[in-house]
Protein backbone atom coordinates (compact mmCIF):
# COMPACT_ATOMS: atom_id res chain seq x y z
CA UNK A 1 0.00 0.00 0.00
CA UNK A 2 1.65 3.53 -0.74
CA UNK A 3 2.87 5.83 1.92
CA UNK A 4 1.93 9.29 2.12
CA UNK A 5 4.03 11.87 4.21
CA UNK A 6 1.60 15.37 5.53
CA UNK A 7 2.28 18.16 7.38
CA UNK A 8 -0.95 19.44 9.07
CA UNK A 9 -2.65 21.52 11.60
CA UNK A 10 -4.76 20.62 14.57
CA UNK A 11 -7.73 21.71 16.28
CA UNK A 12 -5.30 24.02 18.26
CA UNK A 13 -3.87 25.48 15.67
CA UNK A 14 -0.61 23.78 16.27
CA UNK A 15 1.81 21.64 13.31
CA UNK A 16 1.53 17.77 12.99
CA UNK A 17 3.55 15.24 10.89
CA UNK A 18 3.78 12.40 10.09
CA UNK A 19 2.94 9.63 7.68
CA UNK A 20 0.35 7.21 6.78
CA UNK A 21 -0.52 4.31 4.72
CA UNK A 22 -3.91 4.61 1.94
CA UNK A 23 -4.75 3.10 -0.88
CA UNK A 24 -4.37 6.27 -2.89
CA UNK A 25 -4.08 10.56 -1.85
CA UNK A 26 -8.66 10.97 -1.25
CA UNK A 27 -8.44 7.88 1.27
CA UNK A 28 -5.47 9.45 3.03
CA UNK A 29 -7.07 12.95 3.14
CA UNK A 30 -10.30 11.43 4.92
CA UNK A 31 -8.32 9.85 7.18
CA UNK A 32 -6.71 12.29 8.16
CA UNK A 33 -9.81 14.43 8.39
CA UNK A 34 -11.39 12.16 10.65
CA UNK A 35 -8.45 12.78 13.06
CA UNK A 36 -9.42 16.56 12.97
CA UNK A 37 -6.40 17.36 11.06
CA UNK A 38 -6.23 20.02 8.66
CA UNK A 39 -3.76 18.78 5.87
CA UNK A 40 -1.44 21.92 4.18
CA UNK A 41 1.05 19.54 2.44
CA UNK A 42 0.94 15.63 1.47
CA UNK A 43 3.31 13.41 -0.40
CA UNK A 44 3.64 9.67 -1.69
CA UNK A 45 6.19 8.73 -1.00
CA UNK A 46 8.80 7.34 -3.87
CA UNK A 47 10.03 3.88 -4.11
CA UNK A 48 13.36 5.16 -2.64
CA UNK A 49 12.31 7.18 -0.33
CA UNK A 50 10.27 4.31 1.46
CA UNK A 51 13.37 2.26 1.13
CA UNK A 52 11.70 -0.62 -0.96
CA UNK A 53 14.76 -0.09 -4.06
CA UNK A 54 17.33 0.37 -1.54
CA UNK A 55 16.71 -2.62 0.33
CA UNK A 56 15.72 -5.46 -2.59
CA UNK A 57 16.73 -8.65 -2.64
CA UNK A 58 19.42 -7.48 -5.39
CA UNK A 59 20.64 -3.89 -3.90
CA UNK A 60 23.32 -2.95 -1.47
CA UNK A 61 23.29 -4.83 2.25
CA UNK A 62 25.05 -4.10 5.66
CA UNK A 63 26.97 -6.35 7.11
CA UNK A 64 25.93 -8.06 10.53
CA UNK A 65 29.07 -6.37 11.90
CA UNK A 66 28.48 -2.96 10.38
CA UNK A 67 25.09 -2.90 11.95
CA UNK A 68 26.32 -4.09 15.41
CA UNK A 69 28.38 -0.87 15.21
CA UNK A 70 26.05 1.70 13.98
CA UNK A 71 24.00 0.26 16.71
CA UNK A 72 26.71 0.83 19.53
CA UNK A 73 27.39 4.23 18.30
CA UNK A 74 23.20 4.63 18.47
CA UNK A 75 23.14 3.64 22.09
CA UNK A 76 26.07 5.25 23.21
CA UNK A 77 24.69 8.52 21.91
CA UNK A 78 21.19 8.12 23.46
CA UNK A 79 23.58 7.11 26.94
CA UNK A 80 24.96 10.69 26.39
CA UNK A 81 21.50 12.65 26.08
CA UNK A 82 21.13 13.30 22.06
CA UNK A 83 17.30 12.92 20.98
CA UNK A 84 16.74 10.18 19.16
CA UNK A 85 16.49 12.79 16.17
CA UNK A 86 19.76 14.52 16.37
CA UNK A 87 21.69 11.02 17.34
CA UNK A 88 20.48 8.85 14.24
CA UNK A 89 21.68 12.05 11.77
CA UNK A 90 24.97 11.51 14.15
CA UNK A 91 25.44 8.19 13.21
CA UNK A 92 24.54 8.68 9.89
CA UNK A 93 27.72 11.31 9.42
CA UNK A 94 30.27 8.78 10.60
CA UNK A 95 28.73 5.94 8.51
CA UNK A 96 31.53 4.37 6.39
CA UNK A 97 29.74 2.36 3.62
CA UNK A 98 27.10 3.64 1.51
CA UNK A 99 24.47 1.14 1.82
CA UNK A 100 25.16 2.13 5.93
CA UNK A 101 24.28 5.95 5.19
CA UNK A 102 21.11 5.25 3.24
CA UNK A 103 19.98 2.75 6.14
CA UNK A 104 20.43 5.40 8.79
CA UNK A 105 19.29 8.53 6.57
CA UNK A 106 16.12 6.40 5.72
CA UNK A 107 15.58 5.43 9.55
CA UNK A 108 16.11 9.57 10.10
CA UNK A 109 13.86 10.54 7.64
CA UNK A 110 10.75 8.24 8.77
CA UNK A 111 11.82 8.92 12.41
CA UNK A 112 11.41 12.87 11.67
CA UNK A 113 8.02 12.06 9.52
CA UNK A 114 6.49 10.49 13.43
CA UNK A 115 7.14 6.96 12.89
CA UNK A 116 8.89 5.72 16.06
CA UNK A 117 12.70 4.51 16.06
CA UNK A 118 11.19 0.56 16.55
CA UNK A 119 8.64 0.73 13.07
CA UNK A 120 11.98 2.20 11.71
CA UNK A 121 14.02 -0.81 12.04
CA UNK A 122 10.77 -3.18 11.26
CA UNK A 123 10.54 -1.41 7.69
CA UNK A 124 14.10 -3.01 6.97
CA UNK A 125 13.57 -6.93 7.94
CA UNK A 126 16.67 -7.82 6.04
CA UNK A 127 18.86 -6.15 8.12
CA UNK A 128 16.92 -5.95 11.76
CA UNK A 129 15.74 -8.85 13.25
CA UNK A 130 12.60 -9.24 14.89
CA UNK A 131 13.89 -9.64 18.24
CA UNK A 132 15.85 -5.97 17.82
CA UNK A 133 12.45 -4.72 16.50
CA UNK A 134 10.70 -5.72 19.59
CA UNK A 135 12.72 -5.04 22.41
CA UNK A 136 13.42 -1.56 20.82
CA UNK A 137 9.66 -0.78 21.02
CA UNK A 138 9.66 -2.16 24.67
CA UNK A 139 12.22 0.48 25.33
CA UNK A 140 10.34 3.19 23.80
CA UNK A 141 7.07 2.54 25.45
CA UNK A 142 8.78 2.13 28.50
CA UNK A 143 11.01 5.19 28.57
CA UNK A 144 14.12 3.31 28.82
CA UNK A 145 15.76 3.78 24.93
CA UNK A 146 18.72 4.04 25.99
CA UNK A 147 19.13 1.41 28.70
CA UNK A 148 17.61 -1.33 26.81
CA UNK A 149 19.47 -0.21 23.68
CA UNK A 150 22.70 -1.21 25.45
CA UNK A 151 21.22 -4.46 26.30
CA UNK A 152 20.08 -4.91 22.96
CA UNK A 153 23.92 -4.32 21.65
CA UNK A 154 25.49 -6.77 24.20
CA UNK A 155 23.03 -9.20 23.19
CA UNK A 156 23.90 -8.73 18.89
CA UNK A 157 27.73 -8.55 19.53
CA UNK A 158 28.24 -12.21 21.84
CA UNK A 159 25.39 -13.36 19.43
CA UNK A 160 27.67 -11.95 16.24
CA UNK A 161 30.66 -13.90 18.01
CA UNK A 162 29.33 -17.15 18.06
CA UNK A 163 28.22 -16.81 14.60
CA UNK A 164 31.55 -15.58 13.68
CA UNK A 165 33.23 -18.80 15.48
CA UNK A 166 30.72 -21.39 13.70
CA UNK A 167 31.77 -20.07 10.13
CA UNK A 168 35.27 -19.81 10.97
CA UNK A 169 35.01 -23.24 12.70
CA UNK A 170 33.84 -24.76 9.26
CA UNK A 171 35.86 -23.28 7.33
CA UNK A 172 38.89 -25.68 6.89
CA UNK A 173 36.47 -28.39 6.72
CA UNK A 174 34.43 -27.31 3.88
CA UNK A 175 37.73 -26.60 2.00
CA UNK A 176 39.21 -29.97 2.20
CA UNK A 177 35.73 -31.59 1.27
CA UNK A 178 35.79 -29.40 -1.65
CA UNK A 179 39.59 -29.65 -2.47
CA UNK A 180 38.88 -33.90 -2.50
CA UNK A 181 36.09 -33.48 -4.53
CA UNK A 182 37.46 -31.55 -7.44
CA UNK A 183 40.63 -33.77 -6.83
CA UNK A 184 39.15 -36.96 -7.55
CA UNK A 185 36.84 -35.80 -10.41
CA UNK A 186 39.93 -34.61 -11.98
CA UNK A 187 41.90 -37.62 -11.42
CA UNK A 188 39.01 -40.35 -12.43
CA UNK A 189 38.00 -38.57 -15.63
CA UNK A 190 41.36 -37.52 -16.91
CA UNK A 191 44.34 -39.03 -15.47
CA UNK A 192 43.48 -42.50 -14.30
CA UNK A 193 42.10 -43.33 -17.68
CA UNK A 194 44.94 -43.13 -19.66
CA UNK A 195 47.31 -44.97 -17.11
CA UNK A 196 44.54 -47.98 -16.81
CA UNK A 197 43.98 -47.68 -20.56
CA UNK A 198 47.65 -48.48 -20.89
CA UNK A 199 47.71 -50.96 -18.49
CA UNK A 200 44.64 -53.16 -19.25
CA UNK A 201 45.24 -52.64 -23.18
CA UNK A 202 44.50 -55.59 -25.26
CA UNK A 203 43.03 -57.54 -22.42
CA UNK A 204 39.37 -58.83 -22.28
CA UNK A 205 36.89 -56.83 -19.83
CA UNK A 206 36.00 -59.46 -17.96
CA UNK A 207 39.14 -60.27 -17.28
CA UNK A 208 40.27 -57.38 -15.44
CA UNK A 209 39.87 -56.82 -11.73
CA UNK A 210 36.46 -55.86 -10.33
CA UNK A 211 38.12 -52.67 -8.62
CA UNK A 212 39.67 -51.96 -12.80
CA UNK A 213 36.13 -52.54 -14.31
CA UNK A 214 34.47 -50.12 -11.26
CA UNK A 215 37.05 -47.59 -12.30
CA UNK A 216 36.96 -47.77 -15.67
CA UNK A 217 33.09 -48.11 -15.88
CA UNK A 218 32.98 -44.87 -13.51
CA UNK A 219 35.58 -42.57 -15.78
CA UNK A 220 33.68 -43.77 -18.93
CA UNK A 221 30.23 -42.42 -16.87
CA UNK A 222 31.68 -39.07 -16.29
CA UNK A 223 33.05 -38.55 -19.26
CA UNK A 224 30.15 -39.15 -21.40
CA UNK A 225 27.40 -38.14 -18.99
CA UNK A 226 29.53 -35.95 -16.92
CA UNK A 227 26.87 -33.01 -17.85
CA UNK A 228 24.14 -34.84 -17.23
CA UNK A 229 24.74 -35.77 -13.79
CA UNK A 230 26.07 -32.58 -12.99
CA UNK A 231 22.52 -31.18 -13.87
CA UNK A 232 20.89 -33.99 -11.97
CA UNK A 233 22.76 -33.46 -8.87
CA UNK A 234 22.03 -29.48 -9.15
CA UNK A 235 18.03 -30.20 -9.82
CA UNK A 236 18.29 -32.15 -6.58
CA UNK A 237 20.08 -30.12 -4.69
CA UNK A 238 17.76 -27.29 -5.70
CA UNK A 239 14.24 -29.01 -5.02
CA UNK A 240 15.61 -30.45 -1.77
CA UNK A 241 16.96 -26.77 -0.73
CA UNK A 242 13.05 -25.29 -1.65
CA UNK A 243 11.71 -28.24 0.24
CA UNK A 244 13.63 -27.50 2.93
CA UNK A 245 12.33 -24.11 3.09
CA UNK A 246 8.48 -24.90 3.13
CA UNK A 247 7.62 -25.88 6.86
CA UNK A 248 7.38 -29.64 6.44
CA UNK A 249 10.48 -30.04 4.91
CA UNK A 250 12.36 -27.37 7.54
CA UNK A 251 10.82 -29.36 10.28
CA UNK A 252 11.76 -32.77 8.90
CA UNK A 253 15.34 -31.55 8.15
CA UNK A 254 15.75 -29.57 12.24
CA UNK A 255 14.73 -32.58 13.37
CA UNK A 256 17.05 -34.63 11.53
CA UNK A 257 19.63 -32.55 12.36
CA UNK A 258 19.07 -32.75 16.28
CA UNK A 259 19.41 -36.61 15.65
CA UNK A 260 22.74 -36.38 13.92
CA UNK A 261 25.99 -37.60 16.71
CA UNK A 262 27.88 -34.98 17.71
CA UNK A 263 26.36 -32.28 15.32
CA UNK A 264 23.01 -32.88 17.07
CA UNK A 265 24.73 -31.97 20.27
CA UNK A 266 26.32 -28.98 18.82
CA UNK A 267 23.18 -27.40 17.71
CA UNK A 268 21.13 -28.18 21.27
CA UNK A 269 24.00 -26.37 22.98
CA UNK A 270 23.78 -23.20 20.41
CA UNK A 271 19.89 -23.48 21.01
CA UNK A 272 20.48 -22.97 25.06
CA UNK A 273 22.90 -20.23 24.86
CA UNK A 274 20.27 -18.44 22.34
CA UNK A 275 17.58 -19.02 24.61
CA UNK A 276 19.47 -17.88 27.89
CA UNK A 277 20.91 -14.82 26.71
CA UNK A 278 17.65 -13.70 24.95
CA UNK A 279 15.05 -14.95 27.26
CA UNK A 280 17.48 -13.14 29.87
CA UNK A 281 17.78 -10.17 27.81
CA UNK A 282 14.05 -9.84 27.00
CA UNK A 283 13.42 -10.35 30.70
CA UNK A 284 15.90 -7.57 31.55
CA UNK A 285 14.13 -5.01 29.42
CA UNK A 286 10.67 -5.93 30.71
CA UNK A 287 8.96 -7.64 28.31
CA UNK A 288 6.21 -9.96 28.84
CA UNK A 289 7.37 -13.50 29.21
CA UNK A 290 5.03 -15.07 26.30
CA UNK A 291 5.65 -12.47 23.76
CA UNK A 292 9.28 -13.71 24.56
CA UNK A 293 8.83 -16.81 23.93
CA UNK A 294 7.21 -15.65 20.27
CA UNK A 295 10.66 -13.96 19.84
CA UNK A 296 12.54 -16.69 20.88
CA UNK A 297 11.75 -19.06 18.45
CA UNK A 298 12.35 -17.31 15.88
CA UNK A 299 16.31 -16.71 16.88
CA UNK A 300 16.97 -20.68 17.95
CA UNK A 301 17.28 -21.31 14.06
CA UNK A 302 15.69 -25.05 14.58
CA UNK A 303 12.01 -25.56 13.34
CA UNK A 304 11.78 -28.57 15.63
CA UNK A 305 12.72 -26.61 19.34
CA UNK A 306 10.42 -23.62 18.02
CA UNK A 307 7.72 -26.49 17.77
CA UNK A 308 8.47 -26.92 21.51
CA UNK A 309 9.04 -23.36 22.61
CA UNK A 310 5.53 -22.79 20.94
CA UNK A 311 4.52 -25.89 23.33
CA UNK A 312 5.88 -23.93 26.32
CA UNK A 313 4.12 -21.04 25.40
CA UNK A 314 0.84 -22.88 25.08
CA UNK A 315 1.24 -24.39 28.62
CA UNK A 316 2.10 -21.18 30.36
CA UNK A 317 -1.31 -19.93 29.33
CA UNK A 318 -2.63 -22.36 30.84
CA UNK A 319 -1.10 -21.24 34.06
CA UNK A 320 2.12 -23.52 34.41
CA UNK A 321 5.68 -22.07 35.46
CA UNK A 322 7.82 -21.13 32.23
CA UNK A 323 10.74 -24.06 33.60
CA UNK A 324 8.44 -27.64 34.00
CA UNK A 325 7.17 -27.40 30.52
CA UNK A 326 10.78 -26.42 29.01
CA UNK A 327 11.55 -29.66 31.19
CA UNK A 328 9.22 -31.98 29.29
CA UNK A 329 10.61 -31.22 25.88
CA UNK A 330 13.62 -32.69 26.71
CA UNK A 331 15.63 -30.29 24.10
CA UNK A 332 17.12 -28.52 26.69
CA UNK A 333 20.25 -29.19 29.50
CA UNK A 334 18.50 -29.88 32.62
CA UNK A 335 20.78 -27.24 34.10
CA UNK A 336 19.08 -24.61 32.28
CA UNK A 337 15.67 -25.53 33.74
CA UNK A 338 16.81 -25.68 36.73
CA UNK A 339 18.31 -22.24 36.26
CA UNK A 340 15.10 -20.84 35.15
CA UNK A 341 13.06 -22.45 37.78
CA UNK A 342 15.79 -21.01 40.85
CA UNK A 343 15.00 -17.42 38.52
CA UNK A 344 11.43 -17.75 38.43
CA UNK A 345 11.52 -18.78 42.67
CA UNK A 346 13.80 -15.83 43.52
CA UNK A 347 12.90 -13.26 40.69
CA UNK A 348 16.05 -13.02 39.02
CA UNK A 349 15.38 -14.57 35.95
CA UNK A 350 17.13 -12.04 34.00
CA UNK A 351 20.38 -12.07 36.17
CA UNK A 352 20.56 -15.98 36.23
CA UNK A 353 19.98 -16.69 32.24
CA UNK A 354 22.34 -14.01 31.34
CA UNK A 355 25.22 -15.97 33.59
CA UNK A 356 23.78 -19.16 32.32
CA UNK A 357 24.22 -17.88 28.73
CA UNK A 358 27.95 -17.46 29.18
CA UNK A 359 28.21 -20.75 29.80
CA UNK A 360 26.61 -22.14 27.25
CA UNK A 361 28.21 -19.95 25.20
CA UNK A 362 32.02 -21.74 25.90
CA UNK A 363 30.31 -24.96 25.69
CA UNK A 364 28.89 -24.01 22.48
CA UNK A 365 32.37 -22.59 21.42
CA UNK A 366 33.85 -26.23 22.39
CA UNK A 367 30.92 -28.88 20.94
CA UNK A 368 31.82 -26.65 17.61
CA UNK A 369 35.31 -27.46 17.69
CA UNK A 370 34.93 -31.26 19.08
CA UNK A 371 32.75 -31.71 15.61
CA UNK A 372 34.72 -29.45 12.83
CA UNK A 373 38.14 -31.31 15.13
CA UNK A 374 36.99 -34.98 13.81
CA UNK A 375 35.12 -33.77 10.61
CA UNK A 376 38.41 -33.12 9.18
CA UNK A 377 39.69 -36.63 10.33
CA UNK A 378 36.59 -38.21 8.76
CA UNK A 379 37.25 -36.56 5.70
CA UNK A 380 41.16 -37.40 5.39
CA UNK A 381 39.68 -41.38 6.24
CA UNK A 382 37.43 -41.38 3.44
CA UNK A 383 40.08 -40.00 0.81
CA UNK A 384 42.74 -42.33 2.19
CA UNK A 385 40.03 -45.08 0.73
CA UNK A 386 39.23 -43.46 -2.27
CA UNK A 387 43.05 -43.52 -2.43
CA UNK A 388 43.55 -46.80 -1.89
CA UNK A 389 40.80 -48.22 -4.37
CA UNK A 390 42.35 -46.57 -7.29
CA UNK A 391 45.38 -48.19 -6.46
CA UNK A 392 44.50 -51.39 -6.08
CA UNK A 393 42.46 -50.64 -9.68
CA UNK A 394 45.55 -49.51 -11.22
CA UNK A 395 48.28 -52.15 -9.48
CA UNK A 396 45.68 -55.53 -9.70
CA UNK A 397 46.00 -55.46 -13.60
CA UNK A 398 50.10 -55.10 -13.61
CA UNK A 399 50.26 -57.86 -10.54
CA UNK A 400 48.15 -59.97 -12.85
CA UNK A 401 50.45 -59.52 -15.95
CA UNK A 402 53.67 -60.23 -13.77
CA UNK A 403 52.19 -63.46 -12.58
CA UNK A 404 50.80 -64.47 -15.90
CA UNK A 405 54.17 -63.81 -17.32
CA UNK A 406 56.04 -65.24 -14.53
CA UNK A 407 54.08 -68.31 -15.26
Amino acid sequence: MPQFTYSALDRKGGMATGGIEAADRAEALAVLAGRDLFVTEIAQQSFAASGWLKWAPWGRTVRPRVKAAMMRQLATALEAGLPLLTALRTVQEQAHTPALRELVSDMASRVQHGQSISDAMAAHPRVFSRLEASMTRVGETSGMLDEVMGYLVDFCERDLEVREQVRSAATYPVFVLSLALVSVVIIVTLILPRVVGAVAEGAQPAALPAPTRLLLGLSHLLVSYGWLIALGVIAALTALVRWGRTPPGRLALDGLKLRLPLYGTAVRRLAAARLARTLGTLSRSGVNILEALGVLRDTLGNEALAREIDKVAADITQGQSIAEPLRKTGQFPPLLTQVIAMGEKTGRLDELLLRAAQTYEKETASAIQRVMSILPAVLIVLMALVVAFILAAVLLPIIEMETSIGA
